[in-house]
């Protein structure tokens, strides 16, 4: 490839990069910061034109097979995943230790966290993944991030909130992740119950507890997305339930009042109980 005019050195260490990228992503990735970092001038856009041809042929090929085992995997667990993504030393190892009670290296210096550390928050009745996600935003930690539920954007007050948020920002736009975002102020006291309420707001979760005539609703919910309808409950519990439901009688805040008769489509609310008559 002909190298580009007024090139900074920024840009010819991404294409050196790319050069010895081994995997689609990693090459992605690469090719995503070379457009980034070259110069937008005349004389550069017949090289802007070749590294965007290249970059969305590599888009379009299907990720090719391979015998290797990704270098992380974090299986999803729970009611929903959550990342905790920001710059170094910006407290995600403390709040991830706060959230779910799981100790991870804590020091005053840069990139102590080298891989994905992750433990269960509760939160109430249900349980959620937090995933800490290291501060070198490799692609194949990034691709935790790209199929999480939620990113926990955590912005240190004693730095540049504007630069933080703008670097994040911008990370997460080259990578194409469109993942819901919610930001946290850390390196100051964080009311930690408030928090974890905020999380499964963000979450865009409900949970439905199923009843059987006559007797109490279940202990353990069913979690469903925020705008489920009992439909969703009925083929949840058993699809045969369809055919013959008759109707569903609800408990709970989707309701004017408790034991209310509801058809499928009627839409529900968290925590609301669910009795089916079929």
């Amino acid at each position: 490839m002909k190298m580009p005019v007024n090139a900074s050195i920024e840009y010819y260490k991404a294409e050196e990069k790319f050069t010895s990228a081994k995997t689609r992503e990693d090459k992605i990735a690469c090719l995503e910061e070379m457009i980034r970092l070259l110069p937008k001038h005349k004389s550069s856009e017949t090289v802007h034109a070749q590294l965007r041809k290249k970059l969305a042929k590599l888009k379009e090929e299907k990720p090719k097979k391979s015998g290797q085992r990704p270098k992380w995997i974090v299986k999803k667990e729970g009611a929903g995943q959550v990342c905790l993504i920001g710059v170094t030393n910006s407290g995600k190892s403390t709040l991830l230790k706060e959230l779910t009670g799981v100790d991870a290296d804590i020091a005053s210096y840069e990139y102590t966290t080298t891989k994905p550390e992750f433990g269960m928050m509760r939160y109430e009745d249900v349980w959620v993944q937090i995933v800490e996600i290291p501060s070198t935003f490799e692609p194949e930690v990034m691709s935790i991030v790209h199929n999480s539920d939620l990113i926990l954007i955590l912005l240190d007050v004693n730095q540049g909130l504007e630069k933080q948020r703008r670097e994040i920002d911008d990370i997460l736009a080259r990578r194409m992740i469109k993942t819901k975002k919610s930001y946290v102020m850390t390196k100051q006291e964080i009311n930690i119950e408030k928090l974890k309420r905020q999380i499964w707001d963000n979450l865009g979760k409900i949970r439905v507890y199923t009843k059987t005539p006559g007797k109490k609703a279940e202990d353990k919910p069913i979690i469903f997305k925020s705008k489920a309808k009992v439909k969703d409950v009925v083929q949840e519990v058993h699809k045969s339930f369809l055919k013959h439901f008759r109707y569903a009688k609800i408990w709970g805040k989707s309701v004017k009042f408790n034991g209310a008769t509801v058809g499928l489509k009627h839409a529900l609310a968290d925590k609301d109980i669910v009795e089916i008559r079929a």
